[in-house]
């Protein structure tokens, strides 16, 4: 993988993070609050859709696009399956459309629907660029659109060109949406033959089935819809017992958290090329344990900054979304732990144990949703964050012990308690301790240090020495 590969896999997820990060506030800004409350829902609607539909077949592209005869043909495979999967997908959505009312049933229209297809279709074609090595065709796969939207909507709405609604802002999404599909099936076609062409002669496996896709995939649905569950629990849970601003207000921290915690995405799209490579290099698991150490200081860096950014955050926002910072801090922490668990349980996608992944992600889904359940009506949307954070912590935790169990340790002791020391700066700030959560973070910092950089000198060393020229 070339230099400006990397870097254009490092820095596209930034730049979509902090496009992300602002486009919310700009959003609240010119949308009337029952228009922002239904772009919520169409959010977490498209989230659901994707992930049904979509059949867990994204991810089966990804486990066996290097090991595939034809990445081509791999990807025409799975693209007949989701299209037979859409109509499905279609019902469901008419379902929720005729048998709720308020905000969730009028965020559902044709539009609506197009949108989450089309949306689909780029997740499916975007995880094709991805693991075709390519970072900067990639890259402009997942920022250009981003940007698009986000300078549309400004423009719409800083102009009064006209009132900015919710249907004009899903019609931005599709054309974006649109514009995104036909550059992915361009270079998806361009990508393939390239990879073909080089990989004329070598020996690879047969092209897998659709049934054996669907085998890898189906067991992913409902672990990732549990996983989905446990941080969307708290919008359905706030919004039940509260009002529209609430709920728009809770979603709000969960979005913002998520474009705090950059490294979260920038790792996550670097992460799984080289992981697969290594695993068939047969590259040794200190490797891994070495990176899980490396990622627990970087996360810790940025929850360290987070927390001093934070306070400012309420001066991007109206008024009446008074009280964000507390809430953010919780989802960026739980964001944060993402990265670290990626490297801990890689065992699981490695040995193919989808159905026990599935089932301590169900698990985590109950869990959240009853802790939410009871924090919320004691103490409001923050006790609800505060339950979702901690159901994270036992579903991440469960998911690298049986990781453990069937392949290596990755994550260890010292990973664990800069893990608690994280979650509880999370708390503390969030409780309105704000100078006490920052100066724990930094003694917290200062101690892991010595792990961080004898694992750093190590990790250099295993890679060069075994991996690099391979």
């Amino acid at each position: 993988m070339s230099r400006k590969s990397i870097i254009s896999y490092s820095l596209s997820p930034i730049i979509v993070g902090a496009i992300g990060f602002i486009f919310i506030p700009v959003l609240a800004r010119w949308l009337s609050e029952g228009d922002m409350a239904k772009f919520v829902i169409f959010q977490t609607n498209a989230n659901f859709f994707i992930l049904t539909v979509g059949l867990g077949l994204d991810q089966a592209l990804v486990r066996e696009f290097h090991e595939a005869s034809s990445p081509r043909q791999l990807l025409k495979i799975i693209l007949r399956l989701v299209f037979y999967a859409i109509p499905l997908g279609v019902l469901g959505l008419a379902f929720i459309k005729f048998y709720f009312d308020g905000a969730v049933s009028s965020s559902i229209n044709a539009g609506m629907i197009l949108a989450c297809v089309l949306l689909l279709l780029n997740r499916i074609y975007s995880s094709y660029l991805r693991m075709s090595g390519d970072g900067v065709v990639y890259g402009i796969d997942i920022v250009t659109p981003k940007i698009f939207q986000i300078l549309l909507i400004a423009l719409i709405g800083s102009q009064s060109i006209v009132t900015l609604t919710y249907d004009i802002v899903i019609s931005i999404f599709i054309l974006s949406a649109m514009a995104a599909l036909c550059y992915e099936i361009f270079m998806a076609r361009r990508i393939g033959l390239i990879f073909e062409l080089n990989n004329a002669g070598k020996e690879k496996k047969p092209l897998p089935r659709g049934l054996d896709l669907l085998r890898f995939g189906l067991p992913l649905i409902p672990g990732s819809l549990a996983y989905y569950a446990i941080s969307a629990s708290a919008i359905y849970v706030v919004g039940a017992n509260g009002n529209p601003r609430e709920l728009v207000t809770t979603s709000l921290a969960i979005s913002l958290g998520g474009g705090l915690a950059l490294l979260q995405a920038v790792f996550t799209t670097q992460w799984l090329p080289f992981a697969y490579r290594w695993y068939a290099l047969k590259a040794p698991t200190a490797l891994y344990r070495h990176v899980a150490t490396i990622i627990t200081m970087l996360c810790a860096f940025l929850l360290l900054a987070s927390l001093f950014v934070l306070p400012y955050l309420s001066l991007l926002f109206p008024a009446k979304y008074s009280g964000l910072p507390e809430l953010v801090v919780l989802v960026v922490v739980w964001n944060l732990l993402l990265p670290i668990s990626i490297v801990g349980n890689f065992g699981i996608p490695v040995k193919r144990l989808s159905f026990q992944s599935m089932i301590i992600s169900i698990v985590g889904a109950v869990l959240s949703i009853g802790m939410s359940l009871v924090a919320n009506k004691y103490f409001g949307a923050r006790g609800a964050l505060q339950a979702v954070l901690l159901a994270f912590l036992v579903t991440l935790s469960w998911q690298c012990e049986l990781s453990t169990k069937v392949w290596e340790r990755v994550v260890a002791g010292h990973h664990y308690l800069m893990v608690g020391a994280m979650i509880g700066c999370g708390f503390l700030f969030s409780l309105g301790y704000a100078w006490e959560a920052e100066f724990l973070m930094v003694i917290s910092i200062f101690l892991y240090f010595p792990k961080f950089r004898s694992s750093f000198i190590q990790a250099k060393k295993i890679y060069y020495s075994q991996i690099n020229n391979r």
